[in-house]
C-alpha cells in the first residue's frame, strides 16, 4: 500500500510504479545462478557474509533514494542478494542434518521465512502508520544490520568434504550421495594406497579457534573448478524431466500466489467491502498464519510418512517416498485459487480472502519444501545444480506470470482466472502419479548415463 506514497513522491517515469513489486522475483531468479554456484568455491559463510553485506548497503540506499530509478537500482539489489538467502540456506541445513532430520528442518527453515516476513511488514505499518516509504527502510536497516553481525560472530562453515575414517577395527566411507560403505581395512578402499585420513585435534584455545573461524573469505576444497562445473550441470538439470517438471509445478504455484498477491488491495479496497488500511492490513496475518501451519504438515508429517514407506521399503528410503508431499501443496493452492475467484467476482464475505490467503501462503512453504527434499534426493549426486534450476527458473517464470495476471483478469474475471489457473496447478501436478512408478527407473537411467562430476552434491567429494 505504499505504492500510493511512491506514486506521489516520484512524476511520472518510463517505468509503472508496480514494477517493485514483481522485478525482484526476476533478479531473485537470476541470483540464484549466482549464489548458489559461488557457494562451490568459497564456502557457505562467505556468500552469506557478502549477501549480508550487499543488503545491507542496499537497504541504506533505498532509504536516501531520491529517484524511482535509484529505488529500483536498490529493490533490484535486495532481490539478488534474497536469491542467496533462500538458495544457499537451504544447502546449509542440509550439511547440517542426517536425512531422517531433513524434512522437518527444511519446512523449519521456509515456514519461519513465510511467517517473518508478513510479521516485518505488519511491524513496520504498525511503527509507520502514515505508510511513508522511506521510514519502511529506516526501520530495515537495524534487522538487515543484526543479520550481518549474527552471521559474522555465530555462523560458521558448513561445507566440507567428510573423510575417511576407521571405527570400531572398520574403515567407513561416505559417498557424494550419503551411501555409507564398511570396508575391514585400510587396502580395501579405492583410492586409499595407505593414506589415512586422520582428524585435526584441537591443539589451542577456544578463543584461537574461534579468531580463525572468523575469517571473512575462504575456498572450498574443490576451488573454482567446482563452480565452472556447476554450470553444465545446470543445463542438464535443466533438460532433466523430472527436475524440469518441479521447476514447472513450483512456478505455477508461485504464478497462482500472485493473483492473490497483485489483486487483494483493489478487491478489498472496493466495493461491497470497502475495508480501511488496517484490515487490509491483516492479510500479513493470514500469511504467517498459514507459513507456520506448513511446518507441522510439510515436516512433522512427511517425516512420519517417508519413515513408514521406508519400513514397508525393507529399511530403504526412495526419493519416490517424498512425492506424496506435494498433495497438500497442490490441492491447497488450487482451493485457495478457486476460493479468491469466486469471492471476488460474486461478493462473498471478505474472510473467504483472507482464508484463501492461508491457503496459498501454506501452499507456497509446503511446495517449497516438497520441491527442495525431491531434488536432493532424488539427484543428490546434482544437488546444488538442480536447486539453481527450480528456484532460479520458477522466480524468472513468476516474473512472466505478473505480466499476464491484469490481461487474464480483464477477460475471464476473477472466477475465470483463478479457476484456470488452478486448472493448470493440478494439471501439472498430475505428472507426479507416473513419476511415482516409473520415476525410479529413470532415475537410474540418468544417474548412470549423466552422473560425471561430483563437486554439486550433498556431500561435495
Amino acid at each position: 500500500m505504499m505504492f500510493e506514497e511512491l506514486a506521489n513522491d516520484f512524476p511520472p517515469e518510463p517505468f509503472h510504479i508496480a514494477i517493485l513489486y514483481s522485478v525482484p522475483s526476476l533478479i531473485q531468479g537470476i541470483g540464484s545462478f549466482l549464489w548458489i554456484p559461488l557457494s562451490l568455491a568459497v564456502g557457505r559463510r562467505p556468500v552469506l557474509l557478502l549477501a549480508a553485506s550487499i543488503h545491507l548497503i542496499a537497504t541504506i540506499w533505498a532509504a536516501f533514494s531520491t529517484s524511482f530509478k535509484s529505488l529500483l537500482a536498490a529493490v533490484c539489489i535486495m532481490g539478488a542478494v534474497q536469491g542467496a538467502a533462500m538458495s544457499v540456506v537451504l544447502l546449509i541445513v542440509i550439511d547440517l542434518t542426517f536425512i531422517h532430520q531433513r524434512p522437518s528442518a527444511i519446512a523449519m527453515v521456509w515456514s519461519f521465512a513465510g511467517c517473518v516476513s508478513p510479521a516485518a511488514l505488519s511491524l513496520s505499518q504498525t511503527l509507520n502508520p502514515g505508510r511513508e516509504w522511506r521510514h519502511f527502510y529506516h526501520i530495515s536497516i537495524i534487522p538487515s544490520s543484526i543479520s550481518l553481525a549474527l552471521i559474522y560472530f555465530l555462523f560458521t562453515e558448513t561445507c566440507f568434504t567428510r573423510p575417511t575414517i576407521a571405527f570400531n577395527r572398520h574403515i567407513i566411507v561416505q559417498s557424494a550421495a550419503e551411501e555409507v560403505k564398511i570396508y575391514d581395512g585400510w587396502e580395501q578402499v579405492p583410492g586409499a594406497t595407505g593414506a589415512r585420513d586422520t582428524p585435526q585435534l584441537p591443539n589451542q584455545g577456544i578463543w584461537k579457534w574461534s579468531t580463525r573461524e572468523l575469517k571473512f573469505w575462504g575456498k572450498t576444497s574443490g576451488g573454482w573448478k567446482a563452480m565452472l562445473a556447476c554450470y553444465p550441470q545446470i543445463l542438464l538439470c535443466l533438460l532433466n524431466p523430472l527436475v524440469f517438471w518441479v521447476t514447472l509445478l513450483q512456478a505455477a504455484i508461485f504464478g497462482g500466489m500472485l493473483i492473490l498477491g497483485q489483486t487483494y488491495v483493489q478487491v478489498l479496497r472496493s466495493e461491497p467491502y470497502l475495508l480501511p488500511a488496517y484490515a487490509i492490513n491483516l492479510v500479513n496475518v493470514a500469511r504467517a498464519l498459514g507459513s507456520a501451519l506448513s511446518w507441522p504438515a510439510a515436516g512433522l508429517m512427511v517425516t512420519r510418512i517417508t519413515r513408514r514407506l521406508a519400513i514397508s521399503n525393507k529399511g530403504v528410503r526412495d526419493a519416490e517416498h517424498y512425492l506424496p508431499a506435494f498433495i497438500l501443496p497442490i490441492l491447497t493452492s488450487a482451493l485457495s485459487l478457486i476460493l479468491y475467484g469466486l469471492t471476488a467476482q460474486h461478493s462473498w464475505h471478505w474472510i473467504w480472502i483472507y482464508v484463501s490467503y492461508v491457503l496459498s501462503a501454506f501452499s507456497f512453504s509446503s511446495m517449497a519444501t516438497a520441491s527442495t527434499l525431491w531434488i536432493t534426493e532424488a539427484f543428490p549426486r546434482w544437488a546444488a545444480p538442480a536447486m539453481v534450476v527450480v528456484s532460479g527458473i520458477s522466480y524468472i517464470a513468476s516474473f512472466g506470470i505478473s505480466f499476464s495476471i491484469s490481461p487474464l483478469i480483464e477477460s475471464q474475471g476473477y472466477s475465470g482466472a483463478g479457476m484456470e489457473m488452478a486448472c493448470i496447478i493440478l494439471v501439472v501436478g498430475l505428472i507426479g502419479v507416473p513419476i511415482a512408478f516409473w520415476g525410479k527407473n529413470l532415475r537410474q537411467y540418468i544417474h548412470g548415463k549423466w552422473a560425471f562430476n561430483e563437486m554439486g552434491a550433498l556431500r561435495p567429494q
